[in-house]
């Protein structure tokens, strides 16, 4: 069913595999560092969102945003 996909993998780790170390290193921190940041990202804001949604507190503000603003549209921050 997904015989491609297992042997393009099985290709690309045959080619990392053979590369010299630093080179290794090197395309390893290139991908996941980029990676390991976007999904900090979107597990933040996710985090916030849903604390924002089941807090206790009726009128909380959602958390503060990347621009610096806060709260609603049409607030002062």
């Amino acid at each position: 069913m997904l015989a491609w996909l297992v042997e393009w993998w099985d290709g690309v780790e045959l080619w990392l595999v053979q590369l010299p170390y630093v080179l290794q290193v090197t395309l390893a921190f290139a991908v996941l560092v980029p990676l390991a940041w976007v999904l900090a990202r979107v597990i933040d804001r996710g985090i916030d969102g849903l604390g924002a949604r089941l807090t206790r507190v009726r009128d909380a503000e959602p958390p503060v945003r990347r621009d610096g603003s806060a709260g609603r549209k049409g607030t002062a921050a």
